[in-house]
């Protein structure tokens, strides 16, 4: 008997996988209209000779306002927010993801949500929070999708090897590509209207329709999202310990060697000046040209993406020993204030979640305390909100000052 519950278990075991892996051959393989063909596309790679810069110097155009609808709010990775943040944390709605949240969520101008888990799913709730839909992609969802123009195509990546472009609405795939690596990073929309992104050790660029454009190979696993200023020049690290300026055709511009990993986002001041941090604990002003300005010791690894107070101060998320958000001088790189969490002394814990500047120049962010924090522009605590887990998740937020952020409790919070 015990033997004949084996040998059933182990049947349907078999089928519920064959069952799996067809429907991945059926949804995403095979004859597919929706599938891409990635074989032909144009490919770089970090050994080729650089190009250089573009010389370009002068001030970056003002980032339109709008709802936050790709990583970090905008292209350029500054996490500034033209929307007045909660003065006190007041809970709209905590809706379950069934699964970490490591990406952040995106809004559009009618507070309507888009979040991916390590469920393998990603989600779609409206205003109230009610599950719109839900779709698998096959692997964890790390990335934080994007969302287009006209608010009804999402792009989102796992680790399953695709990147998809599905529709807001409904869920459905709209069509796929296969990346040959797992889809880690945000995804930022460049001025020509393609779609940036990592995958793999590989910085892809892809066309609305899904058609690829060019492909770009770094060394090592690439786990920073891809930044881009107003001539499509795109900048991201990777962990061959090194930032790269790529031209807006796939072309290597340089490279600079940062001495340890890069996985957080570069960030583009108003001037055009790239701040990065990194393993190495240190912050990196870099002019266009790839050309060091200054570098400033941290204390602790930098693995979070930068992001610009009101006044230009760089705000870097810090890591142990002495977690904390601290504030640079972005002409200088001195110190102007930081703010402490506890969140332990382990080199591997602190603040992991990038921060969200409102239009009063208070920021928000989450740590590996598990607590939401808002501090003033000179770094005063204002209010804390504790979730059920970690908080690695961006926060961001919305057109009506609503505050989203993903813990590791396995829920999206949305605080008024």
């Amino acid at each position: 008997m015990d033997r004949r519950k084996i040998t059933l278990a182990a049947m349907w075991a078999f089928a519920v996988a064959l069952m799996g892996l067809l429907y991945w051959k059926i949804e995403l393989g095979g004859e597919d209209e929706r599938r891409r063909d990635p074989s032909d596309v144009p490919t770089f790679d970090a050994e080729d000779e650089p190009i250089g810069g573009t010389g370009n110097t002068g001030a970056m155009t003002p980032i339109e306002a709008g709802p936050p609808r790709t990583a970090r709010g905008d292209r350029r990775h500054t996490g500034r927010s033209d929307a007045a943040g909660p003065g006190s944390p007041t809970l709209l709605y905590r809706a379950s993801v069934h699964g970490n949240v490591a990406g952040q969520a995106v809004v559009d101008a009618e507070g309507n949500a888009w979040v991916g888990s390590l469920n393998h799913h990603v989600y779609a709730f409206d205003p109230s929070g009610t599950e719109r839909w839900n779709r698998d992609l096959g692997g964890p969802v790390y990335v934080t999708p994007a969302l287009d123009a006209a608010g009804e195509r999402l792009y989102v990546g796992a680790d399953s090897d695709f990147f998809f472009c599905l529709d807001a609405a409904t869920g459905e795939v709209v069509w796929h590509l296969r990346t040959e690596g797992d889809v880690d990073t945000g995804i930022a929309l460049a001025p020509d209207g393609s779609i940036v992104f990592a995958a793999g050790e590989d910085v892809w660029s892809v066309a609305s329709d899904g058609t690829p454009r060019w492909r770009f190979h770094a060394r090592i696993k690439i786990y920073s999202a891809p930044a881009i200023d107003d001539e499509g020049t795109v900048y991201v690290g990777a962990q061959d310990d090194f930032l790269y300026a790529i031209a807006s055709d796939g072309r290597l511009r340089w490279r600079v060697d940062t001495d340890d990993d890069v996985d957080g986002a570069p960030v583009i001041g108003d001037d055009g000046t790239i701040y990065v941090g990194g393993d190495n604990r240190l912050v990196l002003a870099l002019d266009r040209d790839g050309h060091e300005l200054w570098r400033a010791e941290v204390g602790g690894y930098v693995r979070a993406s930068l992001a610009l107070g009101r006044n230009g101060d760089i705000l870097v998320p810090v890591f142990g020993p002495h977690p904390r958000m601290l504030s640079l001088d972005a002409a200088t790189g001195e110190e102007r204030w930081s703010f402490s969490v506890d969140a332990g002394s382990s080199s591997d814990l602190g603040v992991g979640s990038a921060p969200v500047v409102d239009r009063d120049g208070n920021i928000y962010f989450g740590a590996d305390d598990s607590f939401l924090y808002a501090i003033s522009p000179l770094g005063a605590l204002r209010w804390v909100y504790e979730t059920g887990d970690r908080v690695d998740s961006d926060p961001v937020l919305g057109l009506d000052g609503t505050l989203y952020v993903g813990s590791d409790d396995d829920h999206l919070y949305a605080i008024r």
